[in-house]
Order: structure tokens, then sequence, then C-alpha cells
């Protein structure tokens, strides 16, 4: 088994599709085809389901896929070690890839990237907007991912929680449920709730205090958008509600919006994700302890 192999493999795990695994290692269909046979052979056993308009791994082409992308990180990391080492003056600037949710990079964010921009001039900084922070870790896309605590991570990964904040539930100032002169989470029972996508990682910790806080209401004419900033755009606009991080109350007045707090909300904390096998250079050792005030 050789590495071109594995990277063959890797590519047309990535692309589900061989036209489009071959366009990307820059070989013909017919090539691609023939190593990927040749790796089934070796191994003894079909890697993937080709009775579709796309592949999909088998059993044990996903026990392939996880052992490849190790072994492909370990490549990497040696190759970062031995540049380290390195006496000849570097001219380009180290880059550091940082993996976050597009909504997490609005508000709270966007001032924790902007000082790491400041602190480290001789860094570049790239930001990769992502739908699975572990999926980008695991395929080296990102160094390093930001975005909210879960509580199953990947045993793979390195979870350090750098801030916190309290839930609030925000409703527009004109909202029936304030003319209550008192408010229980009932009242929320009959009106659409507004919140992310089930992609993104705390859409399942909301609903879950929902379903115990608010278990007679009906999901069905529920919205789901990508950012807070539409979050924040349709509460403004219509009688929904949602759930939104205690820092975002000092945007609220510019959307006429109002902030409740309940003593049953969850906290939510954000964390930085990295892989605990990844080689640490000393860049990234000085950013991870910029966000954590720990020394790596």
């Amino acid at each position: 088994m050789e590495l071109t192999h594995l990277n063959y493999f890797l590519s047309l795990c990535e692309e589900k599709q061989f036209t489009r695994a071959s366009n990307k290692l820059n070989i013909s269909q017919a090539a691609l085809s023939k190593q990927i046979k040749n790796l089934e052979d070796e191994i003894g056993t079909a890697l993937f389901f080709r009775n579709s308009g796309e592949c999909q791994l088998t059993p044990a082409g996903k026990i392939l896929e996880a052992h490849c992308w190790r072994i492909k990180q370990e490549m990497s990391y040696i190759c970062e070690e031995i540049n380290d080492l390195s006496t000849t003056k570097k001219t380009a600037k180290p880059t550091l890839n940082v993996a976050l949710f597009l909504n997490d990079l609005e508000f709270k964010l966007m001032d924790i990237l902007s000082s790491l921009f400041r602190e480290y001039e001789e860094l570049k900084v790239n930001t990769i907007i992502s739908d699975n922070i572990f999926k980008s870790l695991e395929t080296m896309e990102c160094d390093i991912g930001i975005g909210p605590s879960v509580k199953k991570v990947p045993a793979e990964i390195n979870e350090l929680i750098i801030y916190s904040n309290e839930y609030n539930i925000i409703v527009r100032k004109g909202h029936p449920v304030l003319n209550n002169k008192t408010l229980t989470l009932d009242l929320f029972d009959n009106y659409p709730f507004v919140f992310f996508k089930e992609n993104f990682l705390e859409t399942k910790t909301i609903y879950n205090w929902m379903a115990i806080n608010l278990p007679k209401r009906s999901q069905e004419y529920d919205i789901q958008v990508d950012t807070t900033e539409l979050i924040l755009y349709i509460v403004n606009n219509t009688d929904t509600f949602s759930i939104v991080p205690q820092y975002l109350e000092c945007h609220l007045d510019d959307f006429n919006i109002a902030s409740i707090n309940h003593e049953t909300l969850p906290i939510r904390a954000m964390s930085i994700y990295y892989l605990k096998n990844k080689y640490m250079n000393p860049q990234l050792k000085q950013v991870l302890s910029s966000f954590t005030n720990t020394s790596f």
C-alpha cells in the first residue's frame, strides 16, 4: 500500500464521485478507477458502493478512511517539525487556519479574531467557514476550530473553553407576550421560534432545553436560518421569538428587540478545538496561550 494510493482514496472519499476526484487529482478517471481497484484487491474487500451516482463508503472503507487521515496528519506534522528546525531564514509568514461557523464569526468572535490579527503581525490568520469543525480538523483543512462547546467531543480532539455566556429569550418590543404582568414560558407555546439550522452545534442544545421547558409547543412553524443577523431581523419584524447569547444585548436596541432572562436557560460556552496528536509549532502555542492563559 503506497501513500499515493491512499491520497487517491481520500480524494474519492471527499468528492464521492470518480469524475470530480480525478479532476481534482489531475489524472484520468480510468487511472483513478484502476488505482482504487488495486487498493481494494490488496486489502481484499470493496471500499465503495458503486450502485448510484455517488460513491458511498463500505464499512471497510470507513475504517480505512479514519486511518488514512491519521497517516496523512502524521506526514504533515513530520514536515512541519523538520521545517521548524531549519536554520534558513523564512521569508513567508506562517499561516494559522481557523475553522468556525458563519454565525460565530459575527459579533463577539470578530473582536477576538481582530485582537489576534493585531497581536501576531508575523502570523497570517485565515478564517474558514465550516459546517463541521470536527471534520475540518480531521481533514487538516484547519489548525484549530472555534465553536460552541458540546457534550460529546470526538475522542481524537481536545477542547479548551475560552469564554461563556448565558442565553436570553428575545422578542420584538411590541410582542404580545410583553403585555402580560408575569412572563411564563408557556406564553411562547403559540409563537414560531427562529433559530439556526440543524447542522449547527448549538441547535440541539436549545431544542433539548425547549423539549423540557416548553413541552406543549409545536415546531411546525419554526424558522431555520444561517446567521445571527437574520435571527435578529426576523424577530424584529414578526411575532417570532428566539434564544441568543447574552453578549448580544448591546446590539438589541438597534433592532428594537427586548431581552428576557430565565433561570433555566443553558449556558453557552465557546471552545477552541484541536487534534490531540497535532504538532504544536511555536506560533500555534502562542495563539492557544493567548486564548486560554495556559502554557503549551
